[in-house]
């Protein structure tokens, strides 16, 4: 299940005048099924933010816009909705057309969307020799994230998590990975059940077997 809000494109003077910027902040709310009984089956495990600035040559995406947003939706694995993509894409191409039709400067269109999804997108991390799907790998992963993710003290202001963008409190605590970031606890072990590989340098989780 997927909900979007659409603001007013931001000017934006200096785009190239061949371009249209749509920019998606898609809010990841990932559930778990609801280990007591009761009136929700399921309960939010965390949530992950994307956000990311898409160009589009104007006249190809006003040749085919729903084809464009939903590859740019695709691209970050938002689940569509036939509806969704119609509505992104019919407002994208009358902004898009309109600028064409003025002097050619191009403002940023802003979409943002909230995804309830039932695990942590796999947003290709581009490691060719990590394979996410081995069996054992993941069992390995499972069995060391309580052990390896340690506890540090927030003792700053203006600190967030990476992966939910929200602040740290200061003075509270925060899970800390051997590579030293820094997370909300629910976020990166959240993570880790999929991922083997820090988010923010991508320290590969799996290697502490090897340390003594």
């Amino acid at each position: 299940m997927s909900e979007i809000d659409m603001e007013a494109p931001l000017n934006n003077s200096s785009s190239c005048s061949s371009l249209f910027e749509i920019e998606v902040k898609a809010t990841f709310i990932i559930v778990e099924r609801n280990p007591s009984a009761g009136d929700e089956p399921f309960v939010e495990a965390g949530r992950i933010i994307s956000q990311v600035i898409h160009k589009f040559p104007l006249d190809d995406l006003i040749n085919d816009g729903y084809g464009a947003v939903l590859d740019m939706l695709n691209s970050m694995c938002v689940p569509v909705q036939p509806s969704m993509v119609e509505e992104i894409a019919s407002t994208a191409v009358r902004l898009a057309a309109d600028a064409r039709d003025r002097d050619g400067k191009v403002s940023t269109m802003q979409v943002a969307i909230e995804a309830v999804v039932d695990d942590v997108p796999d947003f290709g991390s581009g490691d060719n020799d990590i394979d996410d799907s081995d069996e054992e790998g993941v069992a390995m992963m499972e069995e060391e994230v309580a052990g390896s993710v340690g506890k540090t003290v927030v003792d700053s202001t203006g600190k967030e998590c990476p992966i939910c963008l929200e602040e740290l409190v200061v003075g509270g605590e925060a899970a800390c990975m051997p590579c030293s970031h820094a997370f909300h606890e629910l976020c990166i072990v959240t993570w880790l059940k999929k991922k083997k590989r820090c988010p923010c340098c991508r320290f590969d989780l799996s290697n502490m077997k090897n340390v003594v």
